[in-house]
């Protein structure tokens, strides 16, 4: 629950805006899982050098970069969903909109926050509601690892949870696993 709710402490003033762009296309649905393809997407990412400390410092730092603490004083819009890298001891992603690219995205200031390009890639991902924790974290992945077991789909073991809503929703919050497919 904490990748969640350490949102909670930030300004309630803060918006999610949902792109109307669609970042993927669904190629398949296999019991509870779509199977996606994604384009290539830029995003600012955020890795806390200390993961075991229980701080929401992840989000801040990208809220702040978002919020105009960049080398162009620019605010960018707030895109769902943030992305968490359960693989890389929870490294945060916020989706940068559609109109930047390297050339035009206002740099950094702090140097912890890395600009990152990911490659169009296709994906299993299986959906669930309510507030995110370890415990159904653990229990998703294991439910669309069995899945993709059972349809031999390759898959690489690298899982991340999509959360869609902000943490002052509490009604109809969806969350998703991911995984990338071989």
């Amino acid at each position: 629950m904490k990748k969640v709710f350490f949102m909670f402490f930030l300004s309630s003033a803060f918006i999610y805006s949902q792109e109307s762009s669609k970042t993927y296309t669904v190629l398949k649905k296999i019991g509870e899982i779509e199977i996606r393809e994604y384009k290539q997407l830029l995003y600012a990412s955020y890795l806390d050098d200390d993961p075991t400390e229980e701080s929401s410092s992840s989000f801040r730092i990208l809220a702040n970069y978002i919020f105009g603490y960049n080398k162009k004083n620019e605010e960018i819009s707030m895109t769902s969903p943030v992305v968490i890298r359960l693989f890389n001891n929870n490294e945060m992603l916020f989706r940068m909109p559609d109109k930047y690219t390297f050339k035009n995205i206002p740099q950094p200031i702090n140097e912890d926050v890395k600009l990152i390009k990911t490659e169009a890639v296709k994906k299993a991902v299986i959906q669930y509601a309510g507030y995110s924790n370890a415990m159904i974290e653990k229990q998703k992945i294991k439910e669309l690892s069995t899945i993709l077991d059972e349809n031999n789909i390759r898959y690489n073991n690298e899982f991340e949870l999509f959360v869609y809503d902000p943490p002052y929703k509490f009604f109809n919050r969806k969350n998703e696993i991911s995984v990338n497919l071989d």
